[in-house]
């Protein structure tokens, strides 16, 4: 794994609830041949839940006809509840709701990945992503507007209206071949976690369901490859993307909020 450049964020009280990094691959059609043997290893290595998944997509052939195919995915599942392995066959993401660095995150993902490797015998990588989502709640003394740089929120037509809900997103290109998706949503009251990653699996430390303003920021940042598969490339992108995110962070949010999270 190659070295952080940037020094990590230690909040404990950080409003980090949700983590997943992601590797596309060259599809395996015979992926449902090979998940036995793959949930026996997850099985002994602290994943002895298994949830399948059957997965609806529509397209239109030449003739304009819409076409329905089904595939199935498999999701894996450790004891608490707290960290996943979702597999396709295309795909594998790590996801987690409980989070301290950024390494610990990374090698439990590089154990996994060498399981999958063994047994589904990927060939290339095509993809490789890292998604992270913080759930900003303000202490009753405080409102939101004071754990937001300004700029995430927009603007405001006069002083005193009352916003309701609100959406951003921007694209940055990083590199030659990646993008960082900063998305942004508030509202005053409702579900607080993006809809696309729904339904989840996973217990969470706090209540999304919420009754009072809260913001979330919800950031991506992936690469397009084309290489063959290899753990410790794809550990070594992974870990070449995290620095972003941590810089993005801290210029989404105030000092205000970093002085409260970092109380212990």
């Amino acid at each position: 794994m190659s070295e952080r450049q940037i020094p990590a964020l230690h909040l404990p009280k950080s409003p980090l609830i949700f983590v997943l990094a992601q590797v596309r691959f060259a599809p395996v059609l015979s992926m449902e041949e090979k998940i036995p043997d793959i949930q026996d290893s997850l099985r002994k290595n602290g994943f002895p839940r298994l949830s399948i998944r059957e997965i609806e997509t529509t397209e239109h052939d030449v003739s304009g006809n819409i076409k329905v195919e089904s595939r199935k995915q498999w999701e894996f599942i450790d004891k608490e509840k707290r960290v996943s392995v979702l597999i396709d066959t295309s795909f594998i993401v790590f996801q987690v709701t409980q989070y301290k660095v950024f390494e610990d995150f990374l090698s439990a993902f590089k154990r996994i990945l060498e399981l999958f490797a063994y047994h589904a015998e990927p060939s290339l990588t095509e993809r490789v992503g890292l998604r992270y989502i913080d759930l900003i709640t303000p202490r009753e003394d405080q409102e939101l507007k004071n754990y937001l740089s300004p700029s995430l929120r927009g603007f405001s037509i006069q002083v005193g209206d009352k916003r309701e809900v609100f959406r951003s997103e921007s694209v940055t290109q990083t590199g030659t071949n990646s993008r960082f998706i900063h998305r942004y949503a508030e509202a005053n009251q409702g579900y607080g976690f993006p809809p696309d990653l729904q339904p989840i699996a996973l217990a969470f430390d706090r209540n999304l369901n919420l009754k009072s303003p809260f913001g979330l920021i919800d950031m991506d940042h992936f690469m397009h490859i084309d290489d063959d598969f290899s753990v410790g490339k794809i550990t070594d992108d992974l870990s070449s993307l995290h620095d972003y995110h941590t810089k993005a962070f801290a210029a989404s949010v105030t000092e205000t909020a970093m002085k409260e999270w970092r109380t212990e």
